[in-house]
């Protein structure tokens, strides 16, 4: 369905770029970062190698195997470090780069603009936060005076008539509340073809040829006005660019683990994204929300390719952000990071489940990337961030195979009664080596455990030079309990998410792909039944494992407890983690604090204002804690009623006929109630305007004392006006 949008039009075609930038010194700061990488990672394998060689006296299939798990994520820590010492020390301010800190003058920022629609692409979210994020940035950018330049479209893929009920009427009524009519538009397809992205390809179809530059949010997406003014004003400025990412900050988290999420984002984010921006420079990545692009150049090259193959590794990209990324850099248009934006928000999820579940989604999309890899013009920057992607994910089963040919390797040596004797240093020709193979297996280790620490001390390092920094996140007392805290939840979650990220491969490489589900937000809590069905068989494996290593050999049970003790103990640390209490007296603390909770900006104040004020706009028509609210008050309430019917009669597409079955079935609903009807039956209801509109009379016209109790009880509201 849509708003009534009344000029649509296809993209025209865009002229070839101009020529691209100079090197400049990109090739310097790409040498010093994967020179520094890897002579990081040789040092860390040399040793490695020849410890093991020291306990085997050579090299067999095990040792080589560790040797290479070894390298990958050994490397992967360097390669990281390396991201955030330039981060800590440089900041990309050296050498040519963009940003709003940088260029832009007044006279930039006052002159005219080509129109930039921002697009909301949702899908079964909660139709008031949704309205209520809209409304925040729509009034953020009414306060710079530009709100002439910038249109809003919400391409609403939802299927549950529960949530487009809803959103019909909250477009309606924020269009009233902002007088914002023609500039605020709802659009709802009734086909979710290829899911975010062929949402967004098909708005571009249909109306992309009114505007310039697109920013593209999510549901739970918010921009400060000021800096979607900057970002406009630097794709005006600048006719090469055709993509410009801002580094989101995690906002609005309420249980344990979603702020300690959003504070490890928070801390950590600036320092990593300034590295990034310092070597990858106008061959960013595209993250997929929260950025600004150049419509016309996005729509000539971004067309995604289907993958050869059946899913999960073949058909439809998932992941369409990087491969978009990808498209638009080998066209010679750049694509830059905003690491310095200050207004750039969204929200994490509250659960360690619900974290699983959305790298489940991000992990087959990544996996698929594969195919990418070696595919012809591609920029290598661009092969680089498809390679990261595919390697996060990977590197979890690579540690749990890591762990298990250790295991094995022990349990051979007790079963057998061999016992190693260690050989010379194969370095000792070379090197004053006088180590044991102990103190060398402990210098390889503390080498590990300084490559994963050392950007947190680097962060800290950053707020006690910098007192107003320290202050944004609760001062330093403050400051180091959160970060003390942060760094013993990391630990304990980390094997958790190794098994599930592990699991989730095997799934895949067993055929199994992901459905496209709501993500859940907010801080509902986890149950302890969910808990149980997720964790169970992680805690069986711990303790199994735990078990075996003690009865094994009782130092490899000491060795591998920090791993998979916190295994055994998912289940009440996962629904602990999830629950809002416990977050909410961290945040009394002040611990885990951040700047958006200490001086929260006034978008982020003006929706939580409002949320919790119940001022919302659905709240004068709308009860959020009713179940089948939507489908019950646009049959009985006629203002809703009309806003739905008017919509799918202005759109005329699609709607469902009304033939003898529809109207059994809308029967059934009339006697029933909405609760004794499935959801493609209520969808199929709610899609036929002629339908709705004879519920409507059946509802009113028929005897009070006749009426289901769901309608009485209906009714009796609407009368009250509630």
């Amino acid at each position: 369905m849509s708003s009534g949008h009344s000029h649509p039009g296809a993209i025209a075609a865009q002229h070839p770029p101009p020529a691209p930038r100079g090197s400049g010194g990109w090739w310097f700061r790409r040498t010093l970062v994967f020179g520094a990488t890897a002579l990081i990672t040789a040092a860390g394998g040399i040793l490695m190698g020849d410890l093991l060689w020291r306990l085997y006296g050579s090299f067999n299939g095990a040792s080589v195997l560790l040797l290479g798990i070894f390298l990958i994520l050994f490397g992967l820590l360097a390669f990281g470090v390396m991201t955030a010492l330039l981060g800590f020390f440089i900041g990309g301010s050296g050498g040519p780069r963009i940003n709003p800190s940088t260029g832009l003058t007044e006279a930039d920022l006052q002159r005219p603009f080509q129109p930039t629609v921002i697009v909301y692409p949702v899908y079964n979210e909660n139709p008031v936060e949704i309205f209520e994020r809209i409304r925040a940035v729509f009034r953020s950018l009414e306060r710079t005076g530009r709100i002439g330049d910038y249109e809003f479209f919400v391409l609403s893929d939802s299927t549950h008539p529960e949530n487009w009920i809803q959103e019909e009427f909250a477009w309606l009524q924020l269009c009233r509340e902002l007088r914002a009519t023609g500039r605020i538009h709802y659009r709802r397809r009734l086909e979710n073809t290829d899911k975010k992205a062929g949402n967004i390809a098909e708005f571009l179809e249909s109306w992309g040829g009114q505007y310039a530059y697109m920013v593209v949010m999510d549901a739970d997406s918010v921009m400060a006005g000021d800096d979607l003014v900057r970002m406009t004003a630097l794709m005006e400025k600048h006719p090469r660019v055709g993509l410009l990412q801002t580094a989101p900050r995690l906002a609005n988290a309420d249980s344990v683990h979603g702020r300690v999420q959003q504070f490890a984002f928070r801390l950590l984010g600036d320092m990593f994204t300034a590295g990034l921006n310092f070597w990858q420079g106008p061959s960013g990545n595209y993250w997929g929300h929260n950025a600004i692009i150049r419509l016309a150049p996005f729509a000539d090259f971004c067309a995604l390719p289907d993958l050869p193959g059946r899913e999960p590794f073949g058909g439809k990209i998932l992941s369409h952000d990087f491969v978009e990324a990808a498209l638009m850099r080998k066209a010679g248009w750049e694509i830059w990071l905003l690491w310095d934006l200050e207004g750039s928000w969204e929200e994490g999820p509250q659960s360690l489940i619900d974290s699983a579940k959305r790298d489940r989604r991000w992990l087959q999309g990544n996996l698929q990337h594969t195919w990418l890899l070696f595919a012809g013009g591609i920029h290598p920057i661009s092969r680089l961030h498809l390679f990261l992607g595919i390697i996060g994910y990977l590197s979890s089963p690579l540690w749990f195979l890591f762990l298990l040919i250790n295991t094995l390797i022990v349990f051979n040596q007790v079963v057998t009664g061999l016992t190693l004797v260690p050989a010379e240093s194969a370095l000792g020709r070379y090197l004053p080596i006088a180590w044991s193979t102990n103190q060398q297996g402990l210098i390889i280790f503390g080498a590990t455990l300084t490559l994963l620490f050392l950007p947190k001390i680097l962060a800290l390092l950053q707020c006690l030079f910098d007192w107003r920094r320290a202050r944004r996140f609760g001062g330093i007392p403050a400051l180091v309990g959160g970060l003390l805290l942060e760094t013993l939840y990391s630990a304990l979650i980390a094997p958790i998410v190794m098994l599930f990220h592990t699991k989730f491969v095997l799934w895949l490489l067993m055929g199994k792909k992901v459905e496209w589900v709501t993500q859940q937000r907010g801080a509902v809590g986890t149950s302890w039944r969910e808990a149980f069905d997720a964790h169970g068989g992680q805690m069986l494996l711990g303790a199994a494992w735990l078990a075996a290593a003690f009865f094994i050999e009782p130092i490899l049970g000491y060795w591998l407890l920090p791993v998979f003790g916190p295994v055994v103990l998912a289940i009440p640390l996962s629904v602990w983690s999830s629950r809002p209490g416990p977050g909410a007296r961290l945040r009394r603390a002040r611990l885990l604090a951040t700047p958006e909770e200490t001086e929260p900006p006034a978008e982020l104040r003006e929706i939580r204002a409002r949320l919790d004020g119940g001022t919302t706009v659905l709240a004068d028509r709308f009860d959020p804690q009713a179940t089948h609210e939507g489908i019950t008050r646009v049959i009985v309430d006629p203002y809703v009623n009309a806003v739905h019917v008017s919509l799918m009669e202005k759109t005329g597409h699609g709607a469902q006929p009304l033939d003898d079955e529809t109207r059994d079935l809308g029967e059934r609903l009339v006697q029933a109630g909405p609760g004794g009807l499935d959801q493609p039956t209520l969808r199929r209801i709610a899609n036929c305007a002629e339908l709705m509109m004879d519920l409507h009379r059946r509802v009113w016209l028929t005897p009070f004392a006749e009426l289901a109790p769901c309608w009485q009880h209906a009714i009796e509201r609407y009368r009250l006006g509630a």
